[in-house]
């Protein structure tokens, strides 16, 4: 049954597990936001709540639940969840994934394959795990037409109440709008252990939260394209309490990391109240962290945990907006940019030599975005005498270097290139190739407009101190 929400105080104040199937007339936009998913639950306890949940979203016992998780860590998932499922007498069967000793990947040719593997007697699944199990049991669910509950065991990632997934294709990541889950269970007494990486991951992703809604406003002021402020609030409360346990997070202490927990939820539901619109928690910061996964199919580089890409990303594009605005756009000539820059054969040609299978999709968005050049000359023009009335609306989105730095640092979080094994090039190449990658528009794509790339991005890099362990 859905809740109607009529207060935007209300709206503000409540949980996750509050905003459960329920729906709100936005004041800011006039558009109705609503959240499809049932139970959102982030307290110690919750493994063993799992099969009254099951029977709830069924109405009925299970027969056969078939519970999805990474072979990587089956230890784990063994004695955390599935021994007392299997106590619980819930008829549970196993669906492993991956290697151990390998992070596991959402590519499509495996998801497809493995959405084979459910048996046919299956009524529910359990996607037990975090980032790409969560992903992975979306889109198994979605093809098989079958109910499916989260239990999150870990707060790595903020896609748990998400409607999207990332899938690989092609060595590209998307998103794609997928079936949300009935519940997402996030059992603190799980969480607690999970390992630190995983728990600075899940900081690196809420860190981003400014850059995105700062590049989302820019879209909005520049391109004209659709922004609400409700996803930037309803997440305020959240990430403000999780930062300020950092400490908490380090010492792993249950009640910070149910903290961290609910904010993942809730930053999950930001994008969920937008129909699956992922710009509130997806800015520049993660389109340097896909272009590094890209790396990782395309060059072999080592993969990394999504947040923990995340976070050095998002000190990248903070330091970043900082070095933009302290420039003076009276000094650029918008023809002389037009002269300078590459033409559009150039690129096309280069990105089909470097990106391999990924090049078409590179020149897709490339097409798309290179303005002609009395377009790009009255865009340059735009943006010189627009440049005060563009921050002033920008400024309070953007946080100072600090203020994104100091909670990370406190949880003991690495924020160096070298702890995402990642050099200055690779580092450098994101941010100049990240706008021809990704169809979003960032101020990565306002500076390559302006011909300020790469010095812009240069500068960034020196500011932010990804580049030593300082």
């Amino acid at each position: 049954m859905q809740t109607t929400i009529t207060s935007l105080s209300d709206y503000l104040q409540r949980d996750s597990n509050a905003l459960a199937q329920s729906s709100f007339t936005c004041p800011y936009c006039g558009r109705n936001h609503t959240v499809p998913f049932g139970p959102m639950l982030a307290r110690r306890g919750l493994v063993a709540e799992l099969p009254e949940v099951a029977g709830q979203i069924l109405g009925r016992s299970p027969r056969k639940v078939q519970v999805v998780y990474d072979h990587a860590i089956e230890e784990i998932i063994q004695q955390a969840v599935l021994r007392p499922l299997g106590q619980s007498g819930l008829p549970i069967t196993n669906l492993a994934l991956g290697h151990k000793g390998l992070l596991l990947d959402s590519e499509l040719p495996m998801a497809d394959e493995v959405s084979e593997l459910v048996q046919p007697d299956a009524d529910i699944l359990i996607g037990a795990g975090s980032g790409v199990i969560a992903d992975l049991t979306k889109w198994i669910a979605t093809r098989r037409n079958l109910p499916y509950i989260l239990a999150g065991t870990a707060p790595s990632m903020n896609a748990y109440t998400s409607l999207t997934a990332t899938i690989t294709e092609n060595d590209v990541k998307a998103s794609r709008m997928l079936t949300p889950a009935n519940a997402v269970l996030m059992d603190v007494d799980i969480q607690v252990d999970a390992p630190m990486p995983m728990l600075h991951a899940g900081m690196g992703d809420l860190a981003a939260r400014a850059i995105c809604n700062a590049d989302w406003k820019l879209s909005h002021l520049v391109q004209g394209t659709y922004f609400c402020p409700l996803p930037y609030e309803m997440t305020a409360q959240n990430q403000d309490a999780s930062l300020g346990a950092a400490e908490g997070i380090a010492a792993r202490d249950p009640q910070a990391i149910q903290l961290l927990s609910e904010a993942i939820l809730k930053s999950g539901l930001s994008m969920t109240v937008l129909e699956g619109e992922t710009s509130p928690s997806s800015g520049a910061e993660h389109i340097i962290s896909h272009f590094w996964d890209l790396l990782t199919h395309t060059r072999h580089l080592p993969k990394n945990l999504h947040g923990t890409q995340v976070g050095v990303g998002t000190v990248m594009m903070t330091a970043f907006y900082t070095v933009m605005r302290k420039m003076d756009p009276g000094k650029i000539d918008p023809r002389q940019v037009v002269r300078r820059r590459e033409p559009l054969e150039k690129l096309l040609a280069e990105n089909s030599e470097r990106y391999g299978k990924a090049g078409p999709l590179f020149n897709e968005v490339v097409r798309s975005k290179y303005l002609s050049d009395e377009s790009l000359i009255q865009r340059i023009q735009w943006a010189q005498a627009n440049w005060e009335r563009l921050w002033s609306e920008l400024d309070p989105y953007v946080p100072t270097l600090d203020e994104i730095r100091a909670p990370l640092r406190r949880a003991g979080m690495p924020l160096t290139l070298a702890s995402v094994q990642r050099s200055r090039q690779d580092a450098l190449e994101a941010m100049i190739k990240g706008p021809q990658y990704r169809s979003r528009y960032t101020l990565l794509d306002l500076a390559w407009e302006m011909g300020l790339l790469p010095e812009a991005a240069e500068a960034a890099l020196d500011l932010a101190g990804v580049l030593d362990e300082k």
